[in-house]
């Protein structure tokens, strides 16, 4: 209760942290900082065949995109070689993660025809970015748009889509409504077991999103309802497992100018229920928990262009009611302060923060930056940040089956150095080019992992010595004209030196290389249309073994290649489109025990009113 009260006090306070900023040109020019090391645009999506916002971050180099079905069902998301409890996702910079578990982190009930871009963000001072962060950005159209779509496809997948954007002076409104069903997934496989757990992968859900921003305020409602069949998605012992999952979420930011001052705040809620069941119609645990959080922040910007100190505060506070982990509630307090200079190309951002946390105390963090911007067309620069993240409630308190939480957790911490940069050339009558790429490498400490130990045959959660990272990331990408639309590479290699206080960690089964090639071309073009086609090759190679369905370990994960394909017609209109993921029908393994989706088809249908 003196949580809430507090929380209630602080927002009508008018101020917003600047790492979770929304809207206006702040915002807005985060893409050209060094803070950004990946991201694609609402045109590039809307070619690609995906369903959801987890398919979209499957093209990305960087991003570990692991599926237990089709759709986002349930997957997890990590980040250059760390685990889905280390990367931070947003919606519009506000931070959407569960403190009970990663797992839950794509749950996200917005349209893909909403996503304006998204990035992938480095040297972030968020709590909880071991790795970095994922921020989804929404439209913010000049004109009404309304976008009506109905998908179809294998496995009696359906999915009617109605998505729009109207704007009427200040006031500007994004809304979505999406149902999705099937009877699950088809993969390549003659194994009984494997066939048996496949027909649990059906799955329903239904997403609510509306966003109203007026002037300096931005308020965003979102719901999603999900049932999905998990086959043996977190054991082989059981084929009939099930999840079900209500998330909603909230927030509320306001900005202000005063004079030299710029005065932000945001007040934040999510809420989920989860329902698990090992066997399909017995409940085995329940969960509940809910996340506040509220931040405020000013800036003074000085009569130099580009310089602003920055100070502000964070209130944060997780509670969760579960079955198996019990009640617990934990409390955040957070003190920060931002130094930006600028002198003609070059910015230099010095930043540190104080944290008082319920569990464990004090701790520290922060970041430092050096960008060069060189005549606009590109920069290069070298970031240094220290992150940190807390234990997830499952960390802590899990026990079922052969998992053990422990309280004696400490926190990971990471510092993590990056040197990178991105340059782009318009030619008038060639096309455009943009090439990026950034080496990283990042120490990371007391890194919470679940240890197999030999005695009990239990994995317990515990915090290895340290685990260090290095990996390059690289990517360029040429546009032309509607014949040519985008050809584009993109690599990411990962190396992870791991040094393991007991053996079986889950570290050991990170992607070390991926590729992605996409090509989006035209095949008939007109006046009012184009007919075209994009495909996209994705090859990766996972490091490690797994178990099977059967309990037998040392299966080596292959390397995979998969390729995605696309058939389109489109006009100002309307767009239809036959589209198919893994056309080659590739059998192959994310996580053990557990075959990835074969051949997927279907048909879309897409109206802009």
């Amino acid at each position: 209760m003196k949580s809430l009260l507090f929380l209630i006090l602080l927002a009508v306070s008018p101020f917003q942290i600047e790492e979770i900023e929304v809207t206006g040109e702040q915002l807005k020019n985060r893409t050209d900082s060094c803070e950004v090391v990946t991201r694609i645009t609402h045109d590039e999506i809307a070619h690609l065949p995906i369903t959801n916002v987890a398919d979209v971050l499957a093209f990305l180099p960087g991003l570990d995109v692991r599926a237990r079905g089709t759709n986002a069902a349930q997957c997890d998301v990590s980040l250059h070689g760390g685990t889905f409890d280390q990367v931070v996702v947003l919606l519009n910079g506000v931070p959407l993660q569960d403190a009970q578990t990663g797992h839950y982190s794509l749950n996200i009930p917005i349209s893909t025809a909403l996503i304006e871009r998204i990035e992938v963000l480095q040297g972030v001072d968020i709590t909880g970015a071991l790795t970095g962060a994922i921020n989804i950005i929404t439209r913010e159209t000049q004109t009404d748009s309304y976008h009506l779509q109905l998908s179809a496809g294998t496995n009696a997948y359906i999915a009617p889509t109605l998505a729009g954007s109207w704007k009427r002076d200040d006031v500007h409104v994004n809304s979505s409504v999406e149902f999705a069903r099937s009877d699950g997934y088809y993969a390549p496989t003659t194994d009984a077991k494997e066939q048996a757990a496949l027909a649990n992968t059906n799955y329903r859900m239904a997403n609510l999103y509306l966003q109203t921003r007026w002037k300096g305020l931005d308020v965003q409602v979102g719901a999603q309802y999900k049932d999905a069949g998990l086959g043996t998605g977190y054991g082989f012992a059981s084929i009939d497992q099930f999840d079900a999952t209500r998330t909603m979420f909230t927030s509320a930011k306001y900005e202000h100018s005063i004079n030299n001052w710029e005065l932000h705040s945001l007040i934040a809620y999510r809420g989920q229920f989860d329902r698990y069941e090992w066997h399909k119609g017995n409940a085995t645990n329940k969960h509940w928990t809910h996340n506040t959080q509220v931040a405020f922040d000013a800036q003074y910007h000085y009569s130099l262009s580009g310089w602003f100190t920055q100070f502000g505060a964070e209130f944060k506070d997780e509670y969760i009611n579960s079955t198996n982990m019990g009640k617990h509630n934990r409390w955040q307090a957070t003190v920060r302060a931002k130094q930006q200079f600028k002198w003609n190309g070059l910015t230099a951002v010095l930043g540190a923060a104080g944290h008082y946390n319920s569990w464990c105390g004090w701790y520290g963090s922060g970041n430092a930056q050096i960008d060069y911007n060189f005549q606009h067309h590109g920069n290069i620069y070298v970031s240094a940040n220290r992150s940190l993240r807390m234990p997830t409630w499952t960390d802590m308190y899990y026990k079922a089956g052969v998992q053990r939480g422990s309280t004696d957790l400490k926190a990971e911490k990471a510092w993590q150095v990056t040197v990178g940069g991105q340059y782009t050339k318009q030619w008038e009558n060639a096309g455009r080019l943009h090439i990026s790429g950034a080496v990283y490498y990042r120490w990371g400490e007391d890194i919470i992992d679940w240890n197999y130990n030999q005695t009990d045959s239990l994995f317990y959660a515990t915090n290895q010595n340290k685990i260090n990272t290095f990996g390059v990331e690289a990517s360029i990408d040429y546009h032309l004209n509607e014949w040519l639309r985008n050809v584009s590479i993109q690599y990411a290699y990962t190396n992870l030196s791991i040094y393991l206080t007991q053996t079986k960690s889950n570290y050991l089964d990170h992607l070390r290389h991926k590729v992605v090639v996409n090509l989006n071309h035209g095949i008939y073009v007109w006046s009012k249309g184009c007919v075209g086609a994009n495909w996209s090759l994705r090859w990766q190679q996972r490091e490690g073994t797994y178990v099977d369905i059967y309990g037998t370990a040392g299966n080596a994960f292959k390397p995979v290649l998969l390729l995605d394909g696309s058939i389109y017609l489109e006009t100002e209109r309307m767009r239809l489109s036959i589209e198919c993921n893994n056309m080659t029908n590739r059998h192959y393994y994310d996580y053990g025990g557990i075959i990835a989706p074969g051949a997927t088809g279907r048909m879309n249908v897409i109206c802009k009113l």
